[in-house]
C-alpha cells in the first residue's frame, strides 16, 4: 500500500511539472497562445501583436507599430524594438536604459490619446501606465513614425511632463 501511494505521489508531481513550467513561462511573458495582448486590444497576444514579433506580418499603421512596440517592451522583446526604430535615429536609443526599464517595470496599461498618418508620416500620443516596486508611474509621450517601402518605424519620441494629481 505504501509503495503504491509513493507511486501516485511522484505521478501527480510529473503532472504537476508542466504546469509549474507554463506558470513560469507566464511569468516571462512567454507562453499560452490565449494570453491576451498587452497593448490592450482585447485580442489574443498570438493574433495580435504577436504576429508583428514573429516577423509573420508589418505593422499595418503607425499606430498599430506604437501598439506593438509597447507589447514589446511588456514582452522585453528588445530586438523587436531595434528592428523597428529608423535606421536613421537608431543611434539616438538609449537600448542599455530601454532594456533596463523592460526587466524592471511591470507594464500596466497603454492608452493611445491621439493617432494621425499623412503620407509617409505618422504622430501617435500615449500614455503608457507601469509600475516599479510596486510604485505607479505614467509616461506620456508623443512619438514620431517614418514609412519607408511599406514599413513603418519609430523615429522619435518627445516625452510631455505630467502633473501631480
Amino acid at each position: 500500500m505504501r509503495l503504491a501511494q509513493e507511486v501516485q505521489r511522484a505521478s501527480l508531481a510529473e503532472l504537476d511539472a508542466p504546469c509549474a513550467r507554463g506558470a513560469a513561462s507566464l511569468a516571462r511573458g512567454t507562453g499560452l497562445k490565449t494570453m491576451k495582448c498587452p497593448c490592450g486590444s482585447l485580442q489574443n497576444y498570438s493574433e495580435c501583436c504577436g504576429v508583428y514579433h514573429s516577423g509573420k506580418k508589418l505593422a499595418p499603421t503607425a499606430e498599430a507599430l506604437m501598439r506593438s512596440r509597447y507589447s514589446a517592451f511588456a514582452k522585453n522583446q528588445m530586438q523587436y524594438l531595434r528592428d523597428t526604430t529608423d535606421p536613421q535615429t537608431l543611434d539616438t536609443i538609449d537600448e542599455e536604459a530601454n532594456q533596463e526599464w523592460a526587466d524592471r517595470a511591470k507594464f500596466l496599461k497603454l492608452e493611445i490619446l491621439h493617432s494621425e498618418e499623412k503620407g509617409t508620416k505618422g504622430v501617435v500620443e500615449f500614455k503608457a501606465h507601469y509600475s516599479v516596486d510596486d510604485e505607479e508611474y505614467t509616461h506620456h509621450e508623443v512619438s514620431t513614425f517614418r514609412k519607408s517601402h511599406g514599413e513603418w518605424f519609430f523615429k522619435s519620441g518627445k516625452v510631455k511632463a505630467e502633473k501631480n494629481k
